[in-house]
């Protein structure tokens, strides 16, 4: 009987023990307005077992075990908050907004820390910066809002290269783009393959003490940018898509119809011809120019590119999990009719994350992304030259249609009017004539492992496959400029083709202690890299295709045409890289921060014995606020000052410099009978001694926090040294060659940043109001060319052929600095002699001690333009009358974000500004001269000097002995009394494309980049929709430039290169856009 009570009483007993066992924790959670808080991630701490609050704030979490169970409740932009729960009642928790910046998380190399514990300069954009930017291009969104990055997009077309620079840059002629990083994996150009929709944070490393881990890579800063993860909880389902439209802002003013016929008569009498041919061309006599007064103009920049664009994004997210598996997947879309005729952009995104727990201590984790893209259209531009390019056949075709045989229109707007390359191809046509696809295909695959191996020993390993190729696809049918000029006026077709494969394999442990007998805190790191990255190219050029072969059939059919010589081109090349780094950490007592990192590179880009670089860095900071006489400071939140020294590296050259390599590029050796041989010959002389370019790193910083962390103030004083710059350095002639490429470069970048994020309202009367601003300046200088070099001159080869160099590079100032003649005016009557003659006409002489020009820059003659003679020997000449005209360097660069929301509405105002930049607006030359027959001029020309009287008598021109004839000194002054500038340059090319100050301008603007309106509408108004969140807004972006620039857009830079920057030519005009957008989450 004892036994049998026993028993019952152990049923009886059991339940309530398991019960017990199992018990559920209910509650509520709020946001700081008390209103209950949809998606908030509950996690149990010990387990990270978790859920997510429901659409009325409500969560559960069952399965816990007996005592007090601590519940971690987290959402971005708010303070995360620690609660201990026993089960027997429910929760209430409220979370309050995050105010400042200290308890952000930032990622830095190999590992993550707060942001009030860096001992670097870093600086950051979250998700919550870019969910109010309705961008495709994640570069956009860093451009002003970072001090100290600087993004240009070098013009306005849908896949345009935005090129990032970290304080400046250090090398000459390398590359000095930043690294990136994707999940913990190099990736080359990453932020063109990824969707701005599917990033959770940005973080730019700036100083040696962040970047050095990253070692031969580090010199040009590094971008570390992670992806979304999937959270525990319920599946969470996104849309974000919207769609707009876009139009050119801007127009360069011309010359109308009848005032071009005007100058095309003074240019023909200018020869001192008679009116046959310009009649042919015109339909009109010299006398009878008034019918052009009643002849419609047509602005041809408005019919190219002044279509209506129309761009659209959708992007759909899937996120979610539970304690063993998270996961996120997207796939983002992108579809844009770009604003120049017969161009578009298409692109597809898919991303996958996920992560799973496999035991308590082992966990892995995959991200992958595919990128298709294609651009489609021939753009305004072209690397050939000026005679190629599309926007100058815009600007300076002839602003009318004609019936004439010789201007004949077939089409409203066409007219096949070829000839020699010089002459200009109706636009319209020209677009019809020229066919591109450009398709990139872009696979990534990362995926990690890490191993507890105790509480405080981690291992992680990860490994990343990056693939990407891309094909360009170009045809030029018989009337376009490369026909005529290449082809013999038949079509050209070309394919290329670069295949971009790369492993990378890093291996890492680390340690951590903290609270170490109650006052130490240490960390350390140590880990293996390898990289290998293997490049494949081919460039195939056909010509001779028969007449009126449409593109599709060119590139199907090549065996239609013949290979131009040399073609096709191959290229094949390989580069590893084998890397071993450390970093220690060192805390005390929390106040005092110490961190030393170093990292080996051996780099198969060099010789041996000089493959293998080192790279150390220190950093140290003291947290001010910890000590006593702060303490009760309550102004002062936090304050920090840091210091932090080191050397990076940069291996963004050429493979096998190092390595003899040869070319045949048709190159003829003797032969017999006369007949050449093709041969190979090396193409230069090889120096195995190169070695690593290097920049040794001072960063000078404080972070303040006042008034308990809502304003948050960081700035950075910092002085780069960079040296071992490549260069080619002149040789003697006995060797060959005429340069070598060796180490000899020096530069300095110095600068100071300022970045101020403040919460300047917090929910006064329903009201937020938050901005950050920034503001940076960095001052570049060369310091050493080599021996015997203190100066050499790129050039921009914009021009033609013969045209004077428009760049220098030399010692004590910047690098890429515009050069040039210093415009003067243009000569008058009073500089000259002149000797009358019959019928009224007489010849010009210039007086003796007035400075001209030989013929080679063009004839002097009353109303030329004029340059200052700087060393006063009494003529211009290229050698000494040539200086800076023009610096590309602003004096200093920032933006202002502001975000404001009031009950359901939200809005946010950006705006980003440069100031003290020059830009050399080369299309000014492009468009002011009378090189190219029939061209029309800007409309600034209409203020020319002269050369034909408003009855239609010749003033002035140039006989068929090159002597300067007109009519009386004070008739022709009288005739240009009111001139404003010279008449258009003619004579050669180098005549009519000379670089002179006039071309240069300030560059300073303050653009309204964006402004959002949204609206949100109430939870419970969608809550039976199944929806959390459902917000619609409106965005205008490129709203307004204020800027005394006179072409398309300041903020410009067409080559992509450290010697020529600042370039304004023939650059896809930026276009202003207005945008509907939704937000939804299910």
């Amino acid at each position: 009987m004892t036994k049998l009570l026993l028993l019952l009483l152990i049923c009886f007993i059991s339940p309530a023990v398991l019960l017990a066992q199992t018990k559920s924790i209910t509650g509520k959670v709020l946001d700081e307005t008390g209103k209950p808080f949809q998606g908030v991630n509950v996690l149990v701490q010990k387990n990270q077992k978790g859920t997510s609050t429901d659409k009325d704030g409500n969560f559960s979490i069952t399965g816990m075990g007996s005592g007090k169970t601590a519940l971690v409740f987290s959402f971005v932009g708010y303070i995360a908050k620690t609660v201990f729960s026993d089960g027997n009642s429910p929760l209430t928790v409220q979370l309050e907004r995050q105010t400042g910046t200290q308890d952000e998380v930032v990622v830095i190399g190999y590992q993550t820390v707060k942001r009030k514990d860096l001992l670097a300069s870093v600086s950051s954009v979250s998700a919550r910066d870019l969910k109010d930017i309705p961008i495709n291009s994640a570069a956009e969104a860093l451009n002003g809002r970072l001090a100290g990055v600087t993004a240009t997009t070098a013009e306005g077309s849908p896949d345009a290269q935005i090129r990032i620079r970290v304080r400046g840059g250090m090398s000459i002629t390398g590359d000095n783009s930043p690294l990136y990083i994707i999940d913990g994996v190099q990736i080359e150009n990453g932020l063109n393959t990824i969707s701005p929709q599917n990033i959770q944070s940005i973080d730019v490393l700036k100083d040696a003490a962040a970047t050095a881990i990253y070692g031969a890579r580090g010199a040009n800063g590094v971008i570390v940018i992670t992806t979304k993860s999937g959270k525990p909880g319920r599946l969470v389902a996104s849309y974000n898509g919207f769609v707009g439209v876009k139009y050119l802002p801007k127009t360069l003013e011309v010359l109308s119809p009848y005032n071009y016929v005007v100058y095309q008569s003074e240019r023909s009498r200018g020869n001192g011809t008679d009116s046959t041919n310009f009649t042919k061309s015109f339909g009109t006599t010299w006398d009878t120019l008034s019918v052009y007064k009643n002849v419609d103009a047509i602005n041809w920049q408005e019919q190219v590119f002044g279509e209506t664009g129309i761009t659209q994004t959708h992007n759909v997210a899937a996120l979610g999990g539970n304690n063993k598996i998270t996961y996120n997947f997207g796939y983002t879309y992108n579809d844009e009719k770009a604003i120049v005729i017969n161009s578009k952009y298409i692109r597809h995104i898919l991303n996958l994350k996920g992560e799973y727990k496999i035991t308590k201590n082992l966990k892995a984790g995959i991200s992958t992304r595919y990128t298709l893209q294609n651009v489609y259209g021939a753009g305004v531009s072209d690397d050939k030259g000026s005679s190629y390019n599309r926007l100058r056949n815009a600007v300076k075709y002839r602003p009318f249609k004609s019936d004439s045989t010789t201007l004949e229109d077939p089409d409203p707007l066409a007219d096949p009017n070829v000839g020699n390359g010089l002459n200009l191809v109706n636009p319209i046509q020209l677009a019809g004539s020229e066919y591109r696809k450009k398709t990139t295909e872009a696979f990534n695959f990362t995926a990690n492992v890490s191993y507890n191996i105790t509480k405080r020993l981690v291992f992680k390993s990860t490994f990343g496959y990056d693939e990407n190729t891309v094909t360009d696809r170009k045809f030029s049918d018989s009337i376009t400029t490369y026909s005529i000029i290449q082809g013999g006026k038949l079509p050209i077709a070309g394919l290329d083709t670069t295949v971009n494969k790369t492993i990378t394999n890093s291996n890492v442990l680390s340690y951590s202690i903290t609270g170490f007998r109650g006052k130490h805190d240490f960390s350390f790191l140590v880990g293996e890299e390898t990289y290998d990255l293997k490049t494949e190219s081919r460039s195939s050029l056909f010509r001779n295709y028969p007449a009126f072969t449409a593109y599709n059939t060119a590139f199907k059919n090549t065996s239609l045409a013949i290979p131009f010589t040399g073609y096709p081109r191959l290229g094949k090349t390989r580069y590893t890289n084998l890397s071993f780094f450390g970093r220690i950490n060192y805390s005390l007592l929390d106040k005092y921060l110490f961190s030393f990192n170093v990292r080996a590179d051996g780099a198969s880009k060099f010789a041996p014995g000089k493959q293998w670089g080192y790279f150390p860095a220190g950093s140290f900071a003291w947290r001010v606020k910890k000590e006593k006489f702060l303490a009760n400071v309550d102004l002062i939140s936090d304050l920090k000052l840091r210091a932090g020294f080191g050397t990076v590296g940069n291996n963004r050259i050429r493979d096998y410099l190092f390595l003899t390599t040869y070319s045949n590029n048709g190159r003829y050796y003797y032969g017999i009978n006369n007949q050449a041989v093709n041969g190979y010959y090396p193409t230069s002389l090889v120096n195995s001694d190169l070695k690593w370019e290097s920049t040794v790193n001072r960063n000078y910083g404080i972070d303040i926090s006042l008034f308990k962390n809502r304003l948050d103030i960081s700035v950075d004083i910092y002085n780069n040294s960079s040296k071992d710059l490549l260069l080619d350095v002149p040789i003697a002639s006995t060797y060959g060659y005429t340069s070598q490429l060796q180490n000899i470069g020096k530069t300095s970048n110095k600068g100071i940043e300022l970045q101020l994020n403040a919460v300047l309202l917090r929910k006064n009367n329903n009201l937020t109001w938050s901005a950050n601003f920034n503001i940076s300046s960095n001052k570049n200088k060369v310091v050493a060319l080599g021996v015997n070099q203190p100066f050499f001159f790129p050039d921009a080869s914009w021009g033609v052929n013969g045209q004077p160099t428009d760049y220098i590079v030399r010692i004590g100032d910047p690098v890429g600095s515009m050069w040039g003649f210093t415009t003067d005016g243009f000569y008058s009557v009073d500089d000259f002699d002149y000797a009358p003659g019959a019928n009224g006409y007489g010849i010009y002489t210039l007086k003796a001690g007035v400075p001209g020009y030989g013929t080679a820059l063009g004839t002097v003659q009353p109303g030329a333009v004029k340059f200052k003679d700087l060393n006063g020997d009494k003529k211009i000449d290229i050698d000494n009358d040539r200086q800076i005209i023009g610096n590309p360097n602003a004096k200093f660069t920032g933006g202002l974000n502001q975000q404001f929301t009031y009950k359901q509405w939200d809005l946010s105002l950006f705006v980003n500004f440069s100031y003290g930049n020059d830009v050399y607006n080369a299309n000014k030359i492009e468009f002011s001269n009378g090189f190219t027959p029939n061209s029309n001029l800007l409309q600034l020309m209409e203020g020319r000097w002269r050369v034909v009287t408003e009855t239609g008598v010749t003033a002035q021109f140039i006989n068929g002995i090159n002597q300067i004839v007109g009519i009386a000194p004070a008739q022709l002054a009288a005739l240009n009394a009111h001139a404003t500038i010279w008449q258009p340059a003619r004579g050669t090319g180098a005549a009519a494309f000379i670089p002179h100050s006039w071309t240069i301008e300030d560059g300073s603007f303050l653009r309204i980049n964006n402004l959002t309106v949204g609206y949100s509408l109430p939870v419970e108004k969608i809550a039976g929709l199944k929806m959390s969140k459902l917000r619609f807004y409106l965005t205008g972006n490129n709203l307004a430039v204020l800027t005394g620039y006179s072409g398309y857009d300041p903020e410009v830079s067409v080559k992509n290169s450290p010697l020529t920057p600042g370039l304004d030519y023939s650059a896809y005009p930026k276009s202003r856009s207005f945008i509907f957008g939704v937000n939804a989450t299910f």
